[in-house]
């Protein structure tokens, strides 16, 4: 352990404060043929959105859905929230 982290007790977790609100995101996922600069993942944001473009020379279709279950469940527990203006 760092100087000064002190030790929880067991089963408990760090929890994110939501302030009373239901965690939202919204984001997408997309396999591509390629990707610029041969990329194999780009992350591209907008306002409402968050888009993932995959690159299926890297990606397996397995992975975008994990990586999609994964990005709903830390959704789902309040770890990400978008914050941009008119986000719900």
């Amino acid at each position: 352990m760092a100087d000064g982290e002190t030790e929880k007790p067991a089963g408990e977790e760090d929890v994110p404060q939501t302030n009373g609100f239901e965690p939202v995101a919204e984001f997408r996922m997309e396999l591509r043929d390629t990707l610029p600069g041969d990329r194999a993942v780009i992350g591209v944001e907008q306002e409402g959105e968050f888009l993932w473009l995959a690159s299926r020379k890297y990606v397996h279709p397995k992975a975008v859905e994990e990586f999609r279950e994964q990005l709903e469940r830390i959704v789902r527990e309040g770890w990400w929230v978008q914050n941009w203006p008119g986000a719900k």
